[in-house]
């Protein structure tokens, strides 16, 4: 009884550790961080302006941005809210600094917490999960000196079948993470939770809906969040009378 007791109250111990001081250090690193990359990924603008002189109207320069904000902004509010309850606070931050969250971070996480039947709620859970993407980080960054640096002799030596066996990376990705969901959850409550991307992806390609167009995939992951927090609450109601 008493080692249980002990048990508990480190359990407990740690849960506030890491809800209490580790998480605001991630906040404070994280923010500071993603401050630094803003910064960095104007350089090349400005060097251009400022240094070779390419100069153009600021008018260009706003249009531009408006340009790119009106066809991502639904990615941009879609997107963390998507990934966030599976990396968590630190490693989304660096997923989203390094790149390839979807590609790569998504199914790290995924495959360790697996693994290893940890949850994205439980500490241990997002630890795990911010060791992994780390590594994944590092591995990346690894391969990717690689391919930039002999990038160009590679390609020049792959025969014809392989550089068109690259245009299936992302369906083979997608596929990995359905057929884990399909594991994991069964057929019919994966299929479920395709209909309003099927319907909509369907909507898109017929142009019945303009605005679908442009905003379809967004619009998708949007419809299917809140279907999931109706069913969330609902269940969620029938479990409290229970």
């Amino acid at each position: 009884m008493t080692q249980e007791k002990n048990i508990r109250a480190d359990q407990r111990e740690i849960e506030e550790a890491f809800t209490g001081d580790y998480t605001k250090k991630v906040h404070i690193v994280g923010r500071f961080s993603i401050v630094i990359v803003l910064v960095l990924s104007f350089l090349p603008v400005l060097y251009m302006h400022f240094i070779k002189g390419y100069q153009m109207p600021i008018d260009k320069y706003l249009n531009v941005a408006f340009a790119i904000t009106a066809l991502c902004i639904g990615f941009w509010l879609t997107e963390p809210f998507t990934w966030f309850p599976i990396l968590g606070s630190a490693a989304m931050y660096m997923g989203y600094i390094a790149g390839n969250v979807k590609n790569i971070r998504v199914p790290v996480a995924r495959q360790l917490r697996s693994k290893y039947g940890l949850s994205a709620a439980e500490p241990k859970g997002q630890i795990i999960t911010t060791v992994g993407v780390a590594i994944s980080v590092y591995v990346n960054l690894i391969i990717l000196t690689v391919i930039v640096v002999f990038g160009s002799f590679l390609v020049s030596v792959l025969p014809p079948i392989v550089i068109e066996a690259f245009t299936y990376v992302i369906p083979s990705l997608i596929g990995a993470l359905l057929a884990f969901r399909i594991s994991e959850s069964g057929w019919i409550v994966t299929l479920k939770w395709s209909v309003p991307a099927i319907i909509i992806f369907a909507l898109m390609k017929t142009g019945t809906i303009g605005f679908l167009v442009d905003f379809g995939m967004s619009t998708s992951i949007g419809i299917t969040i809140l279907i999931g927090y109706i069913i969330y609450r609902t269940q969620g109601g029938k479990a409290k009378e229970e």
